[in-house]
C-alpha cells in the first residue's frame, strides 16, 4: 500500500466514511454504554448545567456581559446588566443573543465564538458563530435591544476570517474566500476595508500577505484621547514563524513593530513586549520591552531552568503585567510604564493560586484596567477577583467577583509535584493528584500535549473530579518538552527533528509512576487531544507496554500527509516537511498510522479514538484511518465520531456525552469501580 495514502476511502469516499462511522459508533456504544455511563452522564450534565454562579463577566461600554449555559440554554445565552450594578446570579439580566434560538431559527448548528464590539460604540456589535464547531465563522451584525440582526447589516462568512470595526459603516475583514486570498494553510491572507452592503470582490484591499505566509489580520482599538488605532499583522511561516505588527492612527502613517522570529508581541500605543524566540540576541524565553520608536531594549525576565513567563504579557498605556512561573508556581508582576526607570514589583495575590490568569476587565482594549485575576488549582475551584492598581506598588485592591462551587469532594486527595528522568537524562516535572490513602496500584490517567509551545497548567478538575478522581483514580499532568511550561527553550527542545523527545518524556513519566510504586503499567491510561492525540497515538504504537489504555482525541496520526489537509501546512515549522526526504524518513519512523503492529508481534493496549465530524483543524480522516489500521491489524480499538469541530460539541449535552463515553472506556478498561 502506498505510504502516502492509507485507507483512501476513509478520506475521500463519503459513502464509505458514513458506513464506517455508523458501524463503529454503534459498536462503541454497545461496548461502552452501561448503567454507570448513564450515571456519569447525569452527573456531568448536573455539573455543566450549574448556573448558581457567574463566570466570564466582562465590561463593554455601559454594560457587564456574561455568557450563560444551563439546562434551558445548552448552547448558550449572551446577556448583560448595567455596569454600575454589582453582577449577581439573581440580577435582572437582559438577553442579548440566544444561540439555541438562533440555531432553531436558521436550521443550522452554530457554536458561540464571542462578539466583536466597536471601539467607538459598544452597542455596535458583530456576533461570531462557528459553523458546526469548525474554523468556518460567520459574523452577524446584531441589535442588542431588538435581539435581532441589524436590517441591512453585515453578515459575513462562514469562512476562515476575522473582523474588526473601523468606523460606523466599515470593518476591516480578513478573508480566505476570494480567489488567491487564502494562504497555503487555508487561512485568510487578504485584509479588506469593507463597507456595509459592499461585495467582497469590490472592497478596497488594505494589505495582503504571501501564499506561503500563515495568515494576515487586522484589529482596531481605542488609543489615548479617544483616538482610534489600527494594527495590521502579518504572520509568516514555513521557514520560521514571525509576526510583524504595523500600528497606525486612523488615516495616518504607521510604524512597524519589528521583532525577532518566532515571537508575537503585545503592545499599546507607547510600548511593546515579546518573549524572545530562537533568533536574536536574547536567550529564548527572555521577556523584552521596547518603547515604540526606540532602538533600546529592556530585559524584564531572564529564564532560569524550569522558569518561564506564562502566556503573553499585558502592555497598556500605564501598566505592564505578566505572570512568572517557577516550576509552575505563579507570581504576578507589574511595571509602571509611565515612570522612567521604574522597577518591576510583585503583586501579592488575594488567595493561593496553583494556576493564575490575568486580563483586562474590559473585553475590548480600552486602557489600563481594572483587571480580572483568576486563581485556581487542581482541587481549588476558580475564584475571580477585580483588581485595581494605584500609583504606588502597595496600592492594589482586590474585590471578589465570582467563585465556582466545588464539583467533587477533594478532602481525600493530595497533589504532588514529582519528576521523571527522560532517556537523555533530562528531568521532566509532572503533577499527580491521587488519593491520600492508596492501597494497592492506583489507576492513573496521564495527560499531555508537548507541542507548539502550548503550556499546560494545574487547573481545576471540574468534570474529571467527579468522573475519575472521586472513583479512586489518580490524574497526572506531564510537563513534557515541546510545550512551554518552562519557557521557549522547553518548546524548542522537542521541535522538528527533536520531536521524539516529547514522546520519550511522556513515556518516562509512565515509567516513573511504576518505579515509585504508585501504579502498574496495566493501570495507566493516557489521554491527549490534537497534538496531544498524536502523542497518545505514538504511545499506542511505540510504547504499548507502558500503558493499559490509550484515549486519543482529534488526533494527528498521518505524519506523511498532514500538510495536505486544511491548516496542516502551518505545522511544517513544528514537525518538519514530509516532502523533504530527510524529514520524511524521521516522520515515518513515528507516524502512528504507518507503525501499527500486529498483536502477535506487539500487542497494543485497548484504544479509544474519537473525533469531531466537522473538525477542519485536524481532519477527521486522521482518526478514522488510524482506527481502521488498528482494526485491520487485529488490535483492540473503539472509534467514535460525534458532532462538532476541533474543540468538541457546542452544547452542554454533547460535551457531557463525550466525557461520559471517554470515562466509561477508562473505567471499563482499567477496571475502576
Amino acid at each position: 500500500m502506498d505510504d502516502n495514502l492509507q485507507f483512501p476511502e476513509l478520506e475521500r469516499d463519503q459513502a464509505a466514511i458514513d458506513r464506517f462511522v455508523e458501524e463503529q459508533n454503534a459498536a462503541t456504544t454497545r461496548a461502552l454504554v452501561d448503567d454507570q455511563y448513564h450515571l456519569d452522564l447525569a452527573r456531568a450534565l448536573e455539573v455543566l448545567r450549574d448556573d448558581s454562579y457567574l463566570t466570564g463577566v466582562r465590561r463593554r461600554g455601559a454594560w457587564l456581559y456574561n455568557y450563560l449555559r444551563n439546562k434551558d440554554h445548552p448552547k448558550g445565552l449572551w446577556r448583560r446588566v448595567p455596569a454600575d450594578e454589582a453582577p449577581r446570579v439573581e440580577s435582572a439580566w437582559q438577553p442579548v443573543f440566544d444561540v439555541d434560538a438562533f440555531c432553531a431559527a436558521t436550521g443550522e448548528d452554530w457554536h458561540w465564538r464571542g462578539a466583536k464590539c466597536a471601539f467607538f460604540d459598544s452597542e455596535r456589535m458583530l456576533i461570531c458563530l462557528s459553523w458546526q464547531g469548525s474554523d468556518q465563522c460567520r459574523y452577524v451584525e446584531w441589535d442588542p435591544l431588538a435581539q435581532a440582526p441589524v436590517p441591512g447589516g453585515f453578515d459575513l462568512g462562514p469562512e476562515r476570517n476575522s473582523v474588526s470595526w473601523l468606523d460606523e459603516e466599515t470593518v476591516l475583514y480578513s478573508t480566505a474566500s476570494l480567489d488567491g486570498a487564502a494562504t497555503r494553510s487555508g487561512w485568510p491572507g487578504r485584509v479588506l476595508s469593507l463597507k456595509r452592503g459592499q461585495a467582497l470582490t469590490v472592497a478596497e484591499v488594505v494589505f495582503e500577505v504571501g501564499h506561503d505566509d500563515l495568515l494576515g489580520y487586522a484589529s482596531t482599538f481605542l488609543g489615548p484621547a479617544g483616538q482610534g488605532v489600527v494594527s495590521l499583522a502579518r504572520v509568516r511561516v514555513i521557514g520560521d514563524i514571525k509576526q510583524t505588527l504595523y500600528l497606525e492612527g486612523l488615516g495616518g502613517s504607521g510604524v512597524a513593530l519589528e521583532t525577532p522570529a518566532n515571537t508575537i508581541p503585545s503592545f499599546s500605543t507607547t510600548h511593546y513586549a515579546y518573549l524572545a524566540g530562537e533568533d536574536g540576541p536574547h536567550a529564548p524565553g527572555t521577556l523584552v520591552l521596547k518603547a515604540i520608536g526606540s532602538k533600546e531594549t529592556r530585559v524584564l525576565f531572564e529564564p532560569r531552568p524550569y522558569t518561564s513567563v506564562s502566556g503573553a504579557p499585558f502592555v497598556g498605556e500605564r501598566w505592564m503585567l505578566w505572570v512568572e512561573l517557577d516550576r509552575t508556581v505563579p507570581t504576578l508582576r507589574r511595571l509602571d510604564l509611565a515612570t522612567p526607570g521604574a522597577e518591576p514589583h510583585t503583586i501579592p495575590l488575594p488567595d493561593r493560586a496553583d494556576a493564575l490568569s490575568v486580563y483586562p476587565h474590559d473585553a475590548e482594549p480600552s486602557g489600563d484596567g481594572p483587571f480580572q485575576v483568576v486563581t485556581s488549582g487542581f482541587l481549588a475551584p476558580p475564584k475571580t477577583w477585580l483588581m485595581t492598581l494605584g500609583a504606588q506598588p502597595e496600592e492594589v485592591t482586590f474585590t471578589p467577583l465570582s467563585e465556582e462551587p466545588a464539583s467533587f469532594d477533594a478532602s481525600g486527595l493530595e497533589v504532588r509535584l514529582e519528576s521523571a528522568t527522560s532517556d537523555d537524562g533530562t528531568e521532566i516535572p509532572y503533577h499527580i493528584v491521587l488519593p491520600k490513602d492508596r492501597p494497592g496500584p492506583v489507576p492513573v490517567l496521564q495527560y499531555g500535549y508537548g507541542g507548539f509551545g502550548v503550556a499546560l497548567s494545574p487547573g481545576y478538575q471540574r468534570l474529571r473530579g467527579p468522573l475519575w478522581l472521586a472513583k479512586g483514580g489518580a490524574y497526572v499532568l506531564a510537563y513534557i518538552r515541546g510545550g512551554a511550561e518552562f519557557g521557549k527553550a522547553w518548546h524548542l527542545a522537542a521541535k522538528g527533528a527533536a520531536r521524539p523527545r516529547a514522546f520519550e518524556d511522556f513515556a518516562a513519566v509512565a515509567r516513573d509512576l511504576v518505579a515509585r510504586g504508585i501504579t502498574t503499567p496495566s493501570k495507566i491510561a493516557c489521554h491527549g487531544a490534537s497534538n496531544g492525540g498524536l502523542l497518545c497515538s505514538v504511545m499506542l504504537t511505540r510504547y504499548p507496554e507502558r500503558f493499559g489504555a490509550v484515549w486519543a482525541s482529534v488526533a494527528v496520526t498521518d505524519m506523511l500527509r498532514f500538510h495536505l489537509f486544511p491548516a496542516g501546512a502551518a505545522w511544517i515549522d513544528e514537525y518538519g516537511d514530509p516532502d523533504a526526504e530527510a524529514d520524511r524518513a524521521r516522520l515515518r519512523a513515528y507516524s502512528p498510522l504507518h507503525n501499527v503492529p500486529r498483536p502477535e508481534t506487539r500487542a497494543c493496549p485497548p484504544a479509544l479514538i474519537d473525533t469531531g465530524t466537522s473538525d477542519d483543524r485536524v481532519d477527521p480522516s486522521h482518526s478514522r484511518r488510524l482506527a481502521a489500521a488498528l482494526l485491520e491489524a487485529g488490535q483492540r480499538v473503539h472509534f467514535h465520531a460525534s458532532a462538532g469541530g476541533h474543540a468538541g460539541g457546542g452544547s452542554l449535552d454533547e460535551q457531557a456525552a463525550a466525557q461520559a463515553l471517554g470515562h466509561a472506556f477508562l473505567r471499563q478498561t482499567l477496571k475502576v469501580g
